[in-house]
């Protein structure tokens, strides 16, 4: 398994998912996103993963 990043709504929606071996640019933009809380998620191999709530606020 390869390590993907995924970010999340409050909801757990999946909004966008990269690969991390693969991709070049592993960020996200959130100057598209609505204010509101977000998760993102690292599922690493064998199975483990690490989630980070963050919230975006335009203001």
């Amino acid at each position: 398994m390869r390590t993907k990043i995924i970010l999340k709504d409050s909801q757990g929606r999946i909004l966008e998912i990269h690969d991390l071996e693969n991709e070049a640019n592993n960020g996200f933009d959130v100057d598209k996103l609505n204010d509101g809380t977000y998760f993102v998620e690292l599922l690493l191999p064998h199975g483990k993963s690490i989630t980070h709530q963050f919230n975006i606020n335009h203001n």
